[in-house]
């Protein structure tokens, strides 16, 4: 075969696409999006111009998939965290995947956090908030937290409350807590903080007779 006929090996597909989504998170959390241009992401990535534009027609575009992609890794870590737990196990190992998923990806976690009040995205979020109503259950985070809870609340070992408040009450103190953790993104501060977040959790949601039961033992 002549050297003009031999085939370039390709870049599988999916690999070009994530390694793109990657050097956009680089860019925007070092540039910003504003300054951040698709042949900054084009370059960091080793796309070629025509992949890129194949793949994301726009920097928007490239932004919401980015947006998607870190919802849905960070919602697949905390639905496999409680699979076959009791309730005491299960709030504790939510929570600690919740800390331990934004201390692993923090670029991409402060990109989350900051999706809401960029006006790049919040539009877009809106949007999609408006889709969820009509999300099959088994796409939704809370359903799966719900569906788990069901049985221990019915059983009386977890309170029953609206629920809307379960997902709340189990991740909103450590939500706040990464919110000031991401400033400094010490390793120590972060881990130290499991244990504690993940009891106050349990001691919300728990009946008195489990708490009892949890001393007792």
């Amino acid at each position: 075969m002549k050297d003009s006929e031999q085939r370039i090996p390709r870049v599988p597909k999916e690999a070009r696409r994530q390694a793109i989504l990657d050097a956009a998170l680089t860019c925007f959390a070092s540039k910003g999006f504003a300054e951040t241009t698709m042949e900054d992401i084009r370059k960091l990535s080793g796309a070629s111009t025509g992949s890129i534009y194949h793949h994301f027609s726009n920097k928007e575009l490239l932004a919401q998939a980015l947006y998607l992609e870190g919802r849905a890794s960070l919602n697949a870590a905390l639905v496999a965290s409680i699979a076959e737990r009791t309730p005491h196990e299960g709030i504790k190992a939510l929570v600690h995947a919740y800390l331990r998923w934004f201390e692993y990806h923090p670029d991409l976690g402060q990109y989350l956090m900051q999706a809401g009040e960029s006006e790049y995205l919040s539009a877009y979020i809106k949007v999609l908030r408006q889709k969820t109503k009509t999300t099959p259950p088994t796409e939704k985070l809370s359903t799966h937290v719900l569906q788990w809870l069901a049985p221990f609340i019915s059983d009386g070992s977890i309170i029953r409350l609206p629920e809307s408040l379960y997902i709340p009450l189990i991740i909103g103190p450590s939500r706040e807590f990464v919110r000031i953790w991401l400033r400094t993104r010490q390793p120590e501060t972060i881990q130290e903080a499991r244990d504690p977040l993940a009891q106050a959790a349990w001691l919300v949601l728990a009946s008195p007779r489990s708490n009892t039961n949890d001393n007792v033992q």
